[in-house]
């Protein structure tokens, strides 16, 4: 997104001055760090934007402050490879790991189920599927830099 730390009404305003001037433009996928005013906005702005996406290294890097990664190396390497993996059974096989897992601390299985899962269709690589190269991407990062 180009503003990260606007209010919902900033951004809604922005998004709304760009579709005016450019009414032929119809976004099919916005990408976010997970800022919920730019999510609220988008869905004002572009109600017809069905799939907006969080940003992976906003994602990894909010689960990896919940756990030490080089204390925890393989939880670290199966939630790098979790949130990326496109095969749901393996998803769903991924999670009970880490959820039954007794090495794994008991609050990221916890915050993850709390923050992360209701929210999978947004970060999961499994709504990431079937796009064309222009929708293309796993990160707001470039745009950040």
């Amino acid at each position: 997104m180009l503003s990260s730390n606007g209010t919902q009404a900033t951004i809604e305003f922005f998004l709304n001055l760009i579709k005016a001037q450019s009414p032929a433009i119809a976004p099919s996928i916005f990408m976010t760090d997970r800022n919920q005013a730019q999510v609220n906005a988008i869905r004002s702005a572009f109600p017809e934007c069905q799939r907006i996406f969080y940003c992976w290294w906003h994602v990894l890097r909010a689960i990896r402050t919940h756990f030490n990664t080089k204390e925890f190396p393989d939880l670290w390497s199966l939630i790098q490879d979790w949130i990326r993996t496109k095969d749901d059974n393996l998803f769903n096989t991924w999670w009970v790991q880490i959820q039954g897992d007794t090495k794994v601390p008991t609050s990221v299985a916890e915050y993850i189920d709390r923050e992360w899962l209701p929210h999978k269709e947004m970060w999961s690589a499994m709504s990431r599927q079937n796009r064309t190269i222009f929708e293309e991407g796993d990160t707001n990062m470039l745009l950040e830099a």
